[in-house]
């Protein structure tokens, strides 16, 4: 959310947000889709420019489903943002400020929030502190989606008036679930079973916030327009469109030619021929987003991912495999930096960066002497190694084959495996099989993937929250399970010493990081751009113009002359 961006240089995972990965949309046949009020053929027909109120934003990947309990793409959580308000939101300084509640005040082990008047539904329904505890109980009590994880020490949640909404843990909070978790309305979900939650596909979603749902052709764009009667400063856009482009030169020429407002993901390949255009402004920003390689230890019996990914030895061989800094110079044309651990530097003192001997990365010599002395020391004629009853170290990756950064990840990623003796097939494969494969939680069928995250929340907690047990089934794409782990997350949500939550967290992260279920192989430079005729007033923010925790640039934005 599963959190990658969906561009040839980013992820939802995505997963996304809160992040969320991104499921990335394969090319459309012939024909590049383009905002309302727009046409562009694949053929490069040059159209007129339409003067509109639309913020028009381009990018190549589909969201995966209006449902805000189960989405896990970053497409998906941009457009619900738009849609549900949640209690608290992030402003354009990454910090917390008011929504649906004004007030926030945590005390113990409770958490009271004062809720705003004058909210309605965009059906005309009232809004009320109902549709606050309906939201709330249904995750909490069920542990359903992928926000469960920010109510694991869940215990009631309460309305003492109209206007006042008290959640209870079982102990103090370091993060705030206001600020992830969207509200939805109890009159048209609590008619609903948790299984039927799971499934519904929410096509018509009702909403409080800025923007109401206006029209989505699945696998082209979605619309929403203006919601006149939301509580907060009326934006001047009178909607927004995000339109899906089959590849990045025509996203590009339409930047350029102000068919587009704003992308939030331009590949490197492109990024530094538009930073010369004088059409359009390109930024370069620090991200809380990564792409990572990640190994099937999924148990089920169904699973038909190679057993040999549960053997440490064999991860972190491929671990020290890897070369980090090739991938940056060659797959990301140096926009990006070397990665390790599952939290960006951005996270500041939470980030842990291993350091001399800790560090796995781009040593041959050291994968070689981990392999043979785990027994894998015989060699095919073709130089694969081979277990004692004589199974090759053979293995099968899938990545995204929009992705042309992950493409060319695994590509150099394959090449330095062979050099230790471990071979690896590559199969490029569109987003939703690519979706359905890897969240096949009853048969799990590959073995290695490349993929990425970005974080939908400041604060270590989303991230580390991927790997939990109690994620598989949800975030958790390589059904990791280390009780250790999970201890320390528990441990960890529930300190509010900030130095010895540090110390926790770069604990976890250094756990997590040596296990090799994830080789986190770069930390993303958010590559965005925008035209200068279109609208004024973006801020940049670290992890993004758009496609970022934040909201506040689509509400701010002023329309362009």
């Amino acid at each position: 959310m599963v959190s990658i961006e969906s561009s040839s240089n980013q992820p939802e995972a995505q997963h996304p947000v809160f992040n969320r990965r991104t499921f990335l949309q394969a090319a459309l046949a012939t024909t590049a889709v383009v905002g309302v009020g727009s046409f562009l053929t694949a053929c490069g027909v040059k159209t007129q420019k339409v003067v509109s109120k639309l913020i028009r934003v381009g990018w190549k990947a589909d969201m995966d489903t209006f449902n805000p309990f189960t989405t896990v793409t970053t497409e998906g959580v941009e457009i619900q943002s738009m849609i549900y308000d949640k209690l608290l939101d992030y402003g354009l300084d990454l910090q917390s400020e008011p929504s649906l509640a004004t007030k926030s005040v945590s005390a113990g082990n409770t958490i009271t929030y004062t809720i705003r008047d004058g909210v309605t539904w965009h059906d005309g329904t009232p809004f009320s502190v109902k549709d606050i505890v309906y939201t709330y109980e249904t995750i909490g009590k069920n542990k359903l989606g992928i926000n469960a994880q920010f109510l694991a020490d869940y215990v009631s949640v309460s309305a003492p008036d109209d206007k006042t909404v008290v959640l209870t843990f079982t102990r103090p909070q370091a993060f705030d679930p206001g600020l992830v978790i969207p509200i939805v309305p109890a009159h048209i979900w609590s008619t609903k079973s948790t299984d039927e939650i799971s499934k519904f596909d929410n096509l018509a979603p009702i909403g409080t916030g800025p923007f109401a749902f206006g029209t989505r052709k699945q696998g082209q764009i979605v619309t929403v327009t203006r919601n006149d009667k939301w509580w907060g400063t009326a934006p001047e856009a009178s909607g927004i469109s995000w339109a899906i482009y089959s590849n990045d030169d025509l996203l590009a020429q339409a930047l350029k030619n102000g068919e587009v407002d704003i992308t939030p993901n331009v590949p490197p390949t492109v990024f530094d021929g538009l930073k010369k255009d004088s059409a359009v402004t390109a930024v370069e920003l620090d991200s809380f987003s990564f792409h990572h390689i990640g190994m099937n230890v999924s148990k089920v019996k169904g699973s038909t991912g190679n057993p040999l990914m549960h053997d440490r030895a064999i991860r972190q061989a491929l671990g020290y495999a890897l070369d980090r800094n090739q991938i940056v110079q060659i797959a990301y044309a140096g926009h990006a930096l070397p990665a390790g651990s599952i939290l960006t530097p951005n996270f500041g003192d939470y980030y842990y960066e291993p350091k001399g001997d800790a560090v796995i990365d781009n040593n041959p010599a050291k994968a070689n002497a981990i392999l043979d002395a785990a027994g894998y020391s015989a060699k095919g004629s073709d130089g694969i190694r081979k277990t004692k009853d004589g199974k090759s170290l053979s293995f099968r990756v899938i990545c995204t084959a929009t992705t042309s950064v992950d493409v060319r990840t695994a590509q150099l990623f394959q090449a330095t495996a062979e050099k230790v003796g471990i071979k690896l097939t590559l199969t490029t494969v569109d987003s939703d099989t690519m979706a359905s494969a890897v969240y096949n939680l009853e048969n799990p069928d590959w073995d290695i993937f490349v993929w990425g995250w970005d974080s939908g929340v400041n604060d270590p907690s989303y991230l580390l929250g991927v790997p939990l047990t109690s994620q598989i089934g949800g975030n958790n794409d390589v059904f990791y399970s280390n009780p250790v782990y999970d201890d320390l997350f528990t441990k960890q949500s529930a300190e509010l010493d900030h130095t010895k939550r540090v110390a926790i967290v770069q604990e976890m992260q250094k756990l997590f990081y040596e296990d090799c279920v994830y080789l986190v192989a770069v930390y993303l430079k958010k590559l965005q751009a925008y035209n200068n005729s279109g609208w004024t007033g973006w801020t940049n923010v670290a992890g993004g113009i758009i496609f970022n925790f934040t909201r506040d640039n689509y509400l701010k934005v002023k329309a362009g002359k």
